[in-house]
């Protein structure tokens, strides 16, 4: 992005009044040096209006996205984080959000609109001579889906949100702010946009690594689509928002007066779904998507020489000399490299990424944040180390199945509850059973005492973790217990460290390297349409149309057959664990660490149960302080450090106090 382009952008913010209205014009000069080339031109449009993009992405795991109980980070850690990660970490979780430390997401996102509207104007005024219309038409279609998805991103936060479809000038006077619309009027003005875009001159697909690599398609927008649809369909926007008299004072939408959400359930929004979900799927396959299977991640193995004939690091009970073990082993490699591959590598089931590798827009921060403090001593006698401070709960640890595609509460060959954080008896005795006897996705993605991290992290070797001791160990063995000698960022609170996003070719060697492999961050994978479509087909059988339990099972079977677990069967759906039940915990799962479980619980309207004070818990890695505990002393639930509460209020983001108090028409979220 040219500098230029930067200062255009920050002389545009002084519209006095209306915080994420403010966009004014700059200089003629500037306006014409902006649209002076093509270039120029494909700068506006493909840099600053995609950078919001970057900063927005639901995967760092200080995004406000990783807010759940997915994991968490150290308490003190974040009590002490810059400004914004800790407004977006901290205050979120702990239900300390204000309208006074309310997040900025709102006015950024408000702010690329700005300058896409802007973008459309200048264009229109200036119109280019260098400029083809096919060239303007693909601009504008870019410029559509850019509004769409920030106006996604912010029905999905805040709900009701303003809509604002040009630009506004300087003098617009008080009384002509936009403010909120209501949802479903939301809806299909987004659903509007992505459809002009996609017919308006987006290409079907752009998956090579040239300079578009990372913008939008068609494939992209249909999958947008059917993200929307699933988001309206839900509970939360389809008959259940808990503050019934929530609604406008002054601004009124057309059709629907001062209302803002529909309080009746309407099915016909799961039907759509449904559809929207099957149209992003043909869409997808028709231009090549599909999901990653073992012969993608046999290519991507041998490219990196990380065996998948033996087992390449220690997997508790698998034999690779044995058809069912080599093939879990494979299972567990393939998942590994689903969330750690790119479209160079042959990974077709990306349908969107963030585009460039930089912290903000790759997988780096898990790779930095996940890996032991300990990895491997250099010639020079220092230690190469991570920060081991992105720790899976329990509850996070529990919602895996087991090898069986059951959870384990629930599976009657696993090891009884009152037994899961014993010893399993294995040669490495600090394995605990409720480790054992899990699913491929598990040993792929999460990291527990006394598993190997592998296969190539310790200079071609696995290295062997150990949460409880506090020694640093030697190579090949990593001491990551409590010490108070460490910053508590260095310290793991619930005796599990992430294993998702770290690819198998990672690599720490004496001499000082390291590979740190990390990747586009995948905003949409194709595996989130076969979840919204089994979803969809889900709750319309539990609401009477019985033909979908099928449809639904068909849907999530693809997704558990490619993890490697069994699939489901109509007798498998009980009034215990229903197919809603079991699509939930699926997307639970499969999509674990990706940000969509912080959107899912509040959907669903089930985010009391599940992020209320005492709903995260881990082993007694950290919260008693104990310097090389014992087995028995390591392996006990405790709560986590932190003091994490729910309110309601919390379903939607606030607005900032000044927000609310320069628009007439605005009102803020409810409870705030």
């Amino acid at each position: 992005m040219k500098f230029k382009l930067i200062f255009l952008a920050c002389a545009t913010l002084a519209l006095s009044g209306c915080e994420f209205l403010d966009v004014m014009p700059a200089k003629e000069a500037d306006f014409e040096d902006a649209m002076k080339n093509k270039t120029e031109v494909e700068n506006w449009i493909y840099g600053r209006g995609y950078h919001e993009i970057e900063s927005s992405q639901p995967i760092t795991y200080f995004s406000l996205e990783q807010t759940t109980d997915d994991f968490i980070l150290p308490n003190q850690m974040m009590q002490n984080a810059e400004t914004q990660y800790k407004y977006d970490q901290y205050y979120i979780a702990r239900g300390q959000m204000t309208a006074s430390n309310a997040s900025d997401r709102w006015w950024a996102l408000y702010g690329n609109i700005g300058y896409i509207n802007l973008f459309e104007q200048q264009l229109a005024a200036q119109n280019p001579s260098f400029l083809t219309e096919s060239d303007k038409k693909l601009y504008l279609a870019h410029a559509k889906f850019l509004k769409a998805y920030y106006s996604l991103v912010l029905l999905q936060g805040y709900g009701p949100i303003a809509i604002v479809e040009e630009y506004v000038g300087s003098d617009t006077p008080k009384e002509a702010f936009p403010g909120r619309s209501h949802f479903d009027y939301c809806v299909e003005y987004i659903s509007r946009l992505l459809k002009e875009a996609a017919e308006g001159g987006l290409p079907e697909s752009n998956y090579t690594a040239t300079s578009t690599y990372g913008t939008a398609n068609q494939v992209v927008c249909a999958a947008l689509e059917a993200r929307l649809r699933l988001l309206a369909a839900s509970p939360l926007w389809n008959g259940q928002f808990p503050f019934p008299n929530w609604a406008n004072t002054r601004f009124e939408t057309p059709g629907y007066g001062l209302e803002l959400v529909s309080h009746t359930f309407d099915l016909e929004k799961w039907r759509k779904a449904k559809t929207a979900a099957q149209e992003a799927i043909r869409i997808a396959e028709d231009n090549g998507r599909r999901l990653m299977q073992i012969e993608d991640m046999e290519t991507m193995a041998a490219n990196q020489n990380v065996s998948t004939t033996e087992l390449a690091y220690w997997i508790p009970g698998v034999d690779t000399s044995t058809p069912e073990g080599l093939e879990f082993y494979k299972r567990v490699l393939l998942m590994r490299y689903v969330a750690a591959s790119d479209e160079t590598m042959g990974n077709r089931e990306l349908i969107w990424t963030n585009k460039g590798s930089l912290w903000h827009r790759s997988t780096l921060s898990h790779v930095w944040g996940s890996l032991p403090r300990s990895i491997i001593r250099t010639t020079n006698g220092t230690w190469m180390y991570c920060y081991s401070h992105v720790n899976p709960t329990l509850e996070t640890v529990e919602a895996f199945y087991t090898k069986n595609g059951k959870l384990p509460k629930d599976d009657p060959e696993f090891t009884p509850e009152a037994d899961w954080l014993k010893s399993a008896g294995l040669e490495r005795e600090e394995v605990i059973n409720l480790n054992v006897n899990r699913e491929p996705r598990f040993y792929a993605w999460i990291n527990f005492d006394g598993c190997d991290i592998g296969p190539h992290l310790v200079d071609g070797a696995p290295l062997r973790l150990n949460l409880r001791s506090s020694d640093e160990g030697v190579n090949c063995w990593s001491g990551c217990g409590y010490d108070p000698n460490y910053s508590q960022s260095e310290l793991p609170q619930t005796g599990y460290l992430n294993n998702k996003f770290i690819s198998p070719h990672e690599t720490y060697t004496p001499d000082g390297k390291y590979s740190d492999y990390c990747y586009p961050m995948p905003l949409i994978r194709l595996d989130e349409m076969y979840l919204i479509l089994a979803e969809a087909c889900a709750e319309l059988y539990m609401n009477g149309e019985t033909g979908e339990l099928q449809n639904a099972l068909d849907a999530v079977n693809v997704i558990r057959t490619r993890a490697g677990i069994p699939a489901l069967k109509a007798s498998d759906c009980t009034s215990q664990m229903t197919i809603r039940d079991w699509v939930r915990a699926e997307r639970r799962i499969e999509f674990y660490a990706e940000g969509s479980r912080y959107y899912d619980l509040r959907r669903w309207c089930t985010a009391p149960q599940h992020l209320a004070a005492g709903c995260r818990t881990g082993l007694d890695c950290y919260v008693s302080r104990r310097v090389n505990p014992t087995l028995e002393e390591f392996n006990q639930r405790v709560q986590v450090d932190g003091d994490y509460q729910w309110y309601d209020r919390m379903y939607l983001l606030p607005l900032t106090s000044d927000e609310v108090y320069s628009n007439p028409q605005m009102v803020q979220a409810p409870g705030y």
